[in-house]
């Protein structure tokens, strides 16, 4: 039997073609585990570039999550900020609605509230600094005693409501005050309106006035007395007198020029109104002017110190604006 090289083909003794074999063997044994080194390295790169664009990924998904952690955290605050502002400030709102509400009702700044009867106490007491004024209580009589020679002149006592419409109740209720306290006038201040009420009337031998004329009445009704003194009336004289007076009040030569001196307060104070709400307006419009200015220019700044850190830059978003909050006069 003839042998012959596997690999030039030339003639070989049996001895030396198993060697060749062998040889071929190991060769094909040391390539195949080269070969299996090599795509076990191959595996490894693919591997190794397959969980750093995984890591990538994730790094990129926790930034956005974390920068949308971060604005939801700073929106959070930003609304709990503007809550506690606008809690702060309903209160002042409040204040100022009523005392606007109060204004469109028909008052003078000094009138204000004087159908309330501490603050129709506190205005006598200004008013009439030698007088001696006390308040029944909760919701009761006001009475106004009048002093001239450290001694009581007369009482006119007051009557608070705070109604819609002039009620025949609250007329008796200040007649029968009137007559319990021993009072020379009763007078029932009033911020309602009925038909033919201007702003002073006379029922039941009691005068019905809206808050923008007590303070006169009240010095008409007060001099009366002192007058009755310097006279020295007895009582019958002073009942005569003080219903003469009240037939004068009552007069148009004496109420006509009162009722329109109250309609003129009353218009002069709607247009008051007027202005007030036109200047609001245009002081809340600056207000907001000025609000997006700082938004804006905040928005930048916070965006120029993302893109420094690599981080994705935020969109602008509309500004919430703060309600506009002004001074409000002391009592």
């Amino acid at each position: 039997m003839k042998f012959k090289c596997p690999l030039c083909g030339c003639a070989l003794t049996e001895n030396d073609y198993h060697k060749v074999i062998k040889i071929r063997e190991k060769e094909q044994q040391d390539q195949a585990g080269e070969l299996a080194k090599i795509k076990a390295k191959v595996q490894a790169a693919n591997a190794a570039v397959a969980a750093a664009k995984k890591r990538e990924k994730e790094n990129k998904i926790k930034a956005k999550q974390d920068a949308e952690n971060a604005r939801a955290q700073g929106a959070l605050g930003e609304k709990k900020r503007s809550e506690r502002l606008m809690q702060g400030q309903a209160a002042k709102l409040k204040r100022a609605h009523e005392r606007i509400k109060m204004l469109e009702r028909g008052t003078t700044p000094q009138s204000i509230g004087l159908a309330d009867e501490p603050v129709l106490v506190a205005r006598l007491e200004k008013e009439f600094p030698d007088d001696r004024i006390q308040h029944a209580g909760k919701g009761g009589d006001v009475l106004h005693f009048v002093r001239f020679n450290n001694e009581d002149a007369g009482c006119i006592v007051y009557e608070c409501k705070h109604t819609e419409r002039i009620q025949t109740d609250h007329i008796q209720q200040t007649a029968l005050a009137k007559k319990t306290r021993e009072a020379t006038y009763g007078i029932l201040v009033t911020t309602g309106t009925r038909k033919g009420f201007s702003g002073l009337d006379r029922e039941s031998d009691v005068f019905i006035v809206s808050q923008a004329g007590v303070l006169t009445l009240a010095r008409i009704c007060r001099d009366s007395l002192v007058s009755m003194v310097k006279q020295k009336m007895d009582a019958a004289a002073k009942e005569a007198a003080a219903k003469r007076l009240m037939d004068y009040v009552i007069s148009p030569i004496f109420k006509t020029p009162l009722e329109e001196a109250i309609s003129h307060t009353l218009r002069a104070h709607k247009n008051l109104i007027k202005e007030i709400k036109q200047h609001m307006g245009d002081w809340k419009e600056r207000h907001e002017v000025y609000q997006t200015i700082h938004h804006d220019v905040y928005h930048v700044q916070k965006n120029i110190d993302r893109v420094l850190e690599g981080i994705e830059p935020l969109n602008l978003e509309k500004p919430r604006f703060e309600p506009l909050a002004l001074p409000l006069p002391s009592n």
